[in-house]
């Protein structure tokens, strides 16, 4: 009696406890055929895309006289919009036929996202211009970088009385990109926190490099891209697989 009645509270109390938690915020983002698309989450959180649509299949949606299709989608578009975009804190993406092929030659296509910004175990790091920035995971985890600043949006960070400051909101368009491609997938790695490495995007500004990132169980990265590249093998003849999004799998399955 005495276990049954225990169970039943645990039970209440597992239901209470569920009920208070707060929702999985759900977002969408669309923009027309030739815009960018940005997807952005608060920090400490990471994208998780859950619906992804290239092409046409509202006709309320970016219209333009002699659209004539509105019943069409690229097959890839949540697969690319997944490996582009998912466990990064912000992500930006072309619309356009080169990353998700031509599913309708001649309308006017939008890309449709929805995404939940999800909380992770994410750790930041930084490093004052022109010193050196080293992370590390331990053994049997690998970098996965989910964020990076090179320039200055926090007054804090790396601040002192002979460090010139100009500016506090600038940042360089690199800064993502530079450090993806020198730690995602690695145990360890050191970047240079300098002009050289990322270009000046605040002359007279003292900057700093701030990476967020994460330690993964397996090589996320690189095991879908392998998985995306045979998908992708099978779709060219199909639907012609945009030109950018084939190089950029390859360049993850070098790394």
């Amino acid at each position: 009696m005495n276990y049954y009645v225990a169970s039943i509270f645990l039970a209440s109390l597992l239901q209470t406890i569920l009920a208070e938690l707060p929702p999985e915020e759900t977002f969408r983002e669309l923009v027309c055929e030739h815009e960018t698309l940005v997807l952005s989450c608060q920090k400490g959180y990471t994208i998780d895309i859950r619906e992804a649509i290239y092409g046409k299949t509202n006709p309320l949606y970016c219209t333009q006289e002699g659209n004539t299709m509105n019943h069409c989608s690229a097959g890839n578009a949540l697969d690319i919009v997944k490996f582009q975009c998912n466990r990064k804190e912000t992500c930006t993406l072309r619309a356009s036929n080169q990353v998700f092929g031509d599913p309708c030659v001649g309308t006017i296509k939008y890309l449709d996202v929805t995404y939940e910004c999800i909380a992770g175990n994410i750790q930041t790091k930084s490093a004052c211009e022109n010193e050196v920035l080293d992370i590390n995971c331990p053994d049997g985890s690998y970098l996965w970088i989910s964020n990076a600043i090179y320039g200055r949006m926090n007054p804090i960070i790396c601040s002192g009385a002979n460090r010139n400051v100009r500016s506090n909101r600038c940042k360089s368009d690199k800064s993502m990109s530079v450090v993806e491609s020198r730690c995602d997938n690695l145990q360890h790695c050191r970047v240079p926190a300098n002009n050289q490495m990322f270009g000046d995007p605040c002359y007279g500004t003292y900057k700093y490099l701030e990476v967020d990132y994460q330690c993964l169980d397996r090589m996320s990265g690189r095991v879908l891209a392998i998985e995306l590249r045979s998908k992708f093998s099978s779709e060219v003849s199909g639907n012609g697989t945009g030109t950018d999004a084939e190089n950029l799998i390859s360049s993850e399955e070098k790394r």
